[in-house]
């Protein structure tokens, strides 16, 4: 019997395998690398959406011959808009924001001029305060309005500091093509911080300690949206530079 040469090659697939091996691992370093960098762009994209504003323009509703709401027994919404955007303003300034006002006494300013006054301030946003009413006595509550996309976050962050306030009724985040939110080419909202109407409302807003809290957490909105204050961030630099 002749010894015929073996058909049985043992290590016939090595190669194979060792490719098999190799590309496996190549595969999965490129994989690990790609992951890396979505991740890097990723935090580069939070970090770099993140609002950085500095000023923020208030535009206490009505004023001059515009009273806004009237209701028998209580003062004109125009009167209330002010003091609390004074109110506001002391929490903002406090913190290192540049406040930047439509109005600053009992006059009537234009919705043109409003818009106008927001949208020649570089990165800004842009509050409008006012107070509700309706025939309907029984309607109270609290809501935010926006009109654009870039506007939705400030809308939901203050709307959500602000029923923290005790007793207050959620009227949501809502969007209405208001003239001095649609054509604002900033981040801006419109609250309405309550309604005149209501006799419980009513009252209540005529307490300076209520348009005290309602700006404090007004306030708060704000700062929950961008993250930090201007103060905050100067203190942090400097502390990182010791």
């Amino acid at each position: 019997m002749t010894d015929q040469p073996s058909t049985h090659r043992p290590f016939a697939h090595a190669p194979i395998r060792r490719y098999a091996d190799t590309h496996l691992s190549s595969v999965i370093c490129h994989l690990s690398f790609v992951i890396c960098h979505l991740s890097f762009v990723i935090l580069f994209a939070g970090c770099a959406t993140r609002p950085t504003f500095r000023t923020v323009v208030l535009d206490p509703g009505h004023g001059g011959r515009d009273p806004g709401e009237t209701q028998r027994g209580v003062s004109p919404e125009k009167i209330w808009t002010l003091d609390l955007a004074y109110r506001l303003k002391s929490r903002l300034e406090q913190a290192g924001f540049n406040v930047v006002m439509t109005r600053q006494s009992d006059v009537y300013i234009p919705l043109e001029n409003r818009v106008l006054i927001s949208n020649s301030q570089p990165n800004v946003i842009f509050v409008s305060l006012h107070f509700n009413g309706t025939p309907n006595r029984n309607i109270q509550g609290l809501e935010t309005y926006y009109d654009t996309r870039r506007s939705t976050k400030l809308a939901a962050k203050v709307q959500q500091s602000i029923l923290l306030l005790p007793g207050v009724v959620d009227r949501r985040v809502k969007t209405a093509p208001y003239f001095v939110i649609r054509y604002n080419a900033n981040p801006a909202i419109l609250i309405e911080g309550g309604f005149l109407s209501n006799p419980i409302e009513s009252r209540r807003i005529a307490s300076p300690a209520y348009r005290d809290a309602l700006a404090e957490q007004i306030y708060q909105g704000i700062v929950a949206y961008r993250g930090r204050t201007p103060l905050q961030e100067t203190q942090a630099a400097n502390t990182a530079t010791r």
